[in-house]
């Protein structure tokens, strides 16, 4: 049995987070994304869920499809075995740690911290492609498989089979090839991978069905065009993006063309682990495209060693680089981090320019400015090029804006005489703990340590002791007390000897001064590098904020006329409607499920697949938080069988497994829980004329088995193969294959192939 529930991203464009429930008790959690408002209310459905679930894989290293799993492991007990490619983990990591470091930069932040990221990441185990991995007898022989999705590095597709039912998780796909990834394995040269063809179910987002992508070289261009007119009229460009995803195929993009054309402009990728992420990116090429690979084998030389892209962490760095620029920024949102903070700053010259490769999340900036050009950009008759032009801005905005600034004035005399008092009552307190620990000491007559531990004296001088004892020498009446006196403990002074005499404290006669003041900082003291090289401290140095200088956060609304140049030019790497429309029918899935679109897309796609006959009727659109039984009606059992009946079976082979025929009934005797099969008599049914066809043949596979037997075979129309320009095999929606053509040597010889690829019982 199977069963979909959604927790977040149905008919609508949230974050990612969904739950499949197979035979009643494995619960598997496919992602478990946030958004960078990292609003705990957006969690209730997580909340109910996160204690029960048993596996979560997660897809994409962005905070679409990862955002909400550390919170869940520290606060909902998500505590689960957690599945992902080592660039999902690694950059994904990356991701959090910038969002974690923009939030610090302009709020009290304490949703969650790096520990908490770390000590949750560390509980990932990591897969390559292609490599089913087994859940153990715990999970009852559920075997997951993790393909290439394309869109992120290490992008993953899911598939999960259990017995002979396989659920294919596939969203944020790109069949397409970039410059550093390959496009999915799930539709290749046009070809549909068998391993991910007519699985039982398939969960698939339909984010772009509304949308149809112009070809790459026109985005390019317009892209390109874009900058160099923006920089030689003595302007800046803002390219805001994600810190560790898309940004990858940006940078590349964008080194290469400066490289090609020599491009004396500074450009820029402006981020807190904009350094770590080109280091990961470095370090794993193995799982970007073959090109990627091709040039580096060929001249040695990682692509990720940028000749032209300076990498930066703290937005003071941009002083170094005076006039125009380039800067590529975290976050895509425009809600927070550097991306924001230079929007604020360059949105309102108009020769500077905006170009958003993201439409962003629904509540964010970024999808207001989308549009708002969107708009302008559909009221320019002029334009009849295949990328809409650039707009100038002319709009006014509240926005509230949030940062740290230093301490000045009164408020800092206020916070270096708080800090100088702290202190000194702190060296007072360790001054008296060390002076207690001196006159504690070995007893000279035996030797024997105290009985009294640091920890015990410290203890003790923490203490307030209001002890009453009675006076021995004043007797008191019946109704009378004894009068009582306050008293403190007393601790004997015990002195220390050696062969040389009264062993000294050496502590007691150094010069102890005044310790030099320092100065607490709010906040940026999280910036992580990985590694222990001298390079990554220098680079870590660089990250962090000058920690000489207090500082507080500050809050207030203020009115921004925004005028700049503002262009949108699709870079998300994820297919468009027309792509979706052709790639889900060829997967031929017996049930589908739509998620994570707006209901509008969510809507239009399946009006799409419903239309064609080819496809399957089980189409599902389901709600936030409904669950839906998408079981196949097909019961199976598991019996056990007698060595004497397995050895008058008749076994055929198929794939891994022999099979054989077995016909009988199956019943639940009243005093058992398990059901029981009454065997036929084998003479009975081996004497059958009917034979049984196990197997299914995938026609892909079909047509290279004929063409290696010296049998032309081509694919003509939706789902026929024709052999030899005379026969005609065609697949129907449910699964079974039809041989069409007059009777001949070729029919026989196809058939009888077609036969070979099954076994007969």
């Amino acid at each position: 049995m199977i069963v979909f529930t959604v927790i977040s991203g149905a008919k609508n464009e949230d974050p990612l987070c969904y739950v499949v429930e197979v035979d009643d008790e494995v619960q598997i959690m496919l992602d478990c994304g946030w958004n960078d408002e990292f609003n705990v209310e957006d969690l209730k459905n997580l909340r109910r869920v996160a204690k029960q679930v048993d596996v979560l894989l997660l897809s994409h290293p962005d905070l679409q499809h990862l955002g909400a799993y550390p919170y869940a492991y520290g606060h909902f007990g998500l505590s689960c075995p957690v599945y992902a490619t080592l660039p999902v983990l690694n950059m994904g990591k990356m991701c959090l740690y910038d969002v974690f470091q923009s939030k610090i930069n302009e709020s009290e932040f304490d949703t969650f911290d790096l520990n908490t990221v770390d000590t949750a990441f560390d509980q990932i185990h990591t897969l390559k492609y292609s490599q089913p991995i087994s859940l153990g007898v715990k999970f009852k022989g559920i075997t997951i498989t993790a393909y290439a999705a394309g869109h992120t590095i290490g992008g993953t597709i899911w598939k999960i089979k259990k017995d002979a039912e396989e659920i294919v998780y596939a969203v944020d796909y790109n069949h397409k090839k970039e410059r550093h990834l390959d496009g999915t394995v799930l539709h290749k040269d046009g070809v549909v991978l068998d391993a991910l063809s007519r699985p039982t179910l398939m969960i698939t987002d339909a984010y772009n069905s509304l949308i149809v992508h112009p070809a790459r070289k026109h985005r390019d261009t317009a892209l390109f065009e874009t900058i160099m007119t923006t920089l030689q009229d003595s302007g800046s460009v803002l390219l805001p993006t994600d810190s560790s995803a898309r940004v990858l195929e940006l940078a590349y993009l964008l080194d290469q063309h400066w490289a090609f054309h020599q491009v004396s402009y500074p450009l820029i990728f402006l981020s807190h682990q904009s350094y770590n992420t080109i280091k990961y990116a470095k370090s794993m090429l193995e799982w970007m495209s073959d090109a990627i690979n091709r040039q580096f084998d060929n001249k040695r030389e990682n692509p990720f060693e940028f000749r032209y892209l300076r990498l930066c962490t703290r937005y003071k760095e941009l002083s170094k680089y005076p006039g125009p620029k380039v800067v590529i920024a975290s976050n895509v949102s425009l809600e927070t981090g550097y991306a924001r903070d230079l929007f604020l700053e360059w949105g309102t010259s108009p020769d500077n320019a905006v170009i958003l490769t993201d439409r962003g999340p629904p509540y964010s900036l970024a999808r207001k400015l989308y549009y708002e050009w969107e708009r302008r950009s559909d009221e320019d008759t002029s334009n009849v090029g295949p990328v809409k032009p650039a707009v100038l801005l002319d709009l006014p905005m509240s926005l509230e804006i949030r940062k740290k600034v230093p301490l000045e004035g009164q408020e800092l005399i206020d916070y270096i005489s708080d800090q100088r008092k702290k202190q000194e009552r702190e060296a007072a307190q360790a001054a008296l703990i060390a002076k207690s620990r001196s006159i504690i000491e070995e007893d000279e007559t035996d030797g024997s340590e105290s009985e009294l531990g640091d920890n015990d004296i410290e203890e003790l001088l923490s203490t307030q002791f209001d002890l009453y004892v009675r006076d021995a020498t004043k007797l008191g009446g019946f109704f009378k007390q004894t009068q009582s006196y306050l008293m403190f403990p007393y601790i004997e002074k015990r002195k220390r000897y050696d062969e040389y005499g009264e062993i000294i404290q050496a502590d007691q006669f150094k010069n102890k001064g005044m310790e030099g003041l320092g100065l607490m900082i709010d906040g940026e003291n999280g910036d992580r590098m990985e590694g222990d090289s001298d390079d990554d401290s220098d680079k870590a140095d660089q990250s962090t904020v000058d920690s000489n200088v207090p500082t507080k956060y500050v809050y207030y609304d203020e009115e921004i006329h925004f005028q700049c140049q503002l262009r949108f030019i699709d870079l998300e790497g994820t297919n468009d409607g027309r792509s979706l429309k052709t790639i889900v029918p060829q997967v031929q899935p017996r049930k589908l499920i739509v998620v994570h679109a707006s209901y509008e897309a969510t809507k239009d796609f399946k009006s799409s697949c419903s239309a064609l006959q080819s496809m399957t009727r089980d189409i599902y659109t389901p709600d936030v938080g409904e669950s839906l039984n998408v079981s196949e009606a097909i019961n199976f059992y598991q019996v056990k069988l007698t060595d004497s009946l397995v050895s008058s079976l008749r076994l055929s082979k198929l794939e891994d497994y022999d099979i054989s025929f077995i016909s009988g009934k199956i019943h639940l005797p009243p005093d058992s829980s398990f059901p029981i099969l009454d065997v036929m008599p084998i003479e009975e049914y081996a004497a059958s004329d009917n034979p049984v066809f196990v197997g299914e043949i995938k026609l892909t596979e079909l047509k290279r088995v004929l063409q290696s037997e010296g049998i032309t075979a081509e694919f003509k129309g939706e789902g026929v193969l024709v052999c030899n320009e005379k026969v005609a095999v065609r697949k129907t929606p449910t699964g079974q294959l039809t041989l069409e053509g007059s009777l001949s040597d070729d029919y026989f010889k196809i058939r009888s192939i077609i036969y070979g690829q099954h076994a007969i019982l």
